[in-house]
């Protein structure tokens, strides 16, 4: 080290620890140093928990070759002491990756590091994914939402919360999930939809409405299917017109996320109500080729027959009856 470099450091004065007693042990001091530890304290908790990978089941990824082996670590571990949570937390999130067969002992496991004062998010969203699966919806909601407290912004999780409420008819909930959602990705015609649903479902017909018209814009199934909701909420408000319209836009052809026979029994009622008797006989059929068992359907095709056979045969007549007027004119 040259000279200069010596002096270049010792420009800087030293202090002993010991310079600042006074100010360390002032009441203002401690409170300030606590403070910092605790940030630090928690702040580095955040980053360790964050880093972590959210566990996937082995039939979304293929298993790793070191998956039995960590297994075994973890019961390895838990002979010796059956409260380490840290080996609970591994033995649950190994058996969640495993699937359906191994739930009872990833629920088991994960529920034990939970009760012992575990709040690592893997726990959440695991034990969220199985409740739901095992059809346990208030559990499930419980651990999405102490999932999401860690991350707020996660799509996956925040979806299938809202979809939860939707399905156990907490309409008002899963609209605000879907508009939290519609918020980060406006984008996104498979949130349009949801929130759709979910406006509809809560009797919110015309926001529901202008949901559905907005679906229109992504084009594709997405557009089609609109046209289905809004055929059936026309339907429902005695619409006929509009309703019969929407299930011709809808198009005939099988539609993914739709039961085969939904547009057609939309299209022969709408007709039906119209007086559209030859339409809604040709809709009926369609429906009873799809579901042959309809009892309902095939007595209003047997109504729809007469009714078209009677206004062909009026039709017939009447044009029968003007034959001679035309000649004579």
């Amino acid at each position: 080290m040259t000279s200069r470099a010596v002096d270049g450091v010792r420009l800087k004065p030293v202090k002993s620890p010991w310079v600042l007693a006074g100010g360390w042990l002032s009441v203002r001091g401690v409170a300030i140093a606590a403070a910092v530890a605790i940030a630090v304290l928690f702040g580095t908790l955040e980053f360790i928990t964050r880093t972590k990978t959210l566990p996937r089941r082995l039939e979304d990824a293929p298993a790793a070759p070191q998956h039995a082996a960590k297994i075994a670590s973890a019961q390895d571990r838990l002979k010796s002491n059956s409260q380490d949570i840290l080996a609970l937390v591994e033995l649950g999130t190994l058996k969640f990756e495993e699937g359906t067969d191994s739930y009872v002992e990833a629920i088991g496991a994960l529920e034990e590091a939970r009760d012992l004062g575990a709040l690592d998010p893997r726990i959440f969203y695991c034990l969220g994914i199985m409740y739901q699966e095992e059809g346990l919806a208030p559990f499930a909601l419980t651990e999405y939402k102490r999932f999401l407290r860690n991350y707020p912004e996660d799509k996956e999780i925040r979806m299938l919360m809202a979809k939860l409420y939707y399905k156990s008819g907490q309409f008002a909930e899963a609209v605000g999930e879907y508009e939290r959602l519609k918020f980060q990705d406006p984008r996104d015609p498979l949130i349009e939809e949801n929130l759709g649903m979910s406006l509809w479902g809560g009797k919110q017909i015309d926001r529901a409405v202008a949901s559905f018209t907005l679906l229109q814009s992504f084009g594709g199934d997405f557009a089609r299917r609109s046209e289905f909701y809004l055929g059936q909420i026309s339907l429902e408000s005695d619409k006929y017109q509009e309703a019969y319209d929407h299930f011709i836009a809808a198009g005939g052809e099988d539609l993914p996320g739709l039961e085969p026979q939904r547009i057609s029994t939309g299209l022969a009622m709408s007709a039906q109500k119209l007086g559209k008797w030859e339409e809604a006989r040709d809709a009926w059929t369609t429906v009873l080729k799809l579901e042959p068992k309809n009892a309902k359907a095939r007595s209003a095709l047997r109504e729809a027959t007469k009714r078209a056979l009677a206004a062909k045969k009026a039709a017939e007549k009447a044009a029968k009856a003007a034959a001679p007027a035309a000649k004579k004119t």
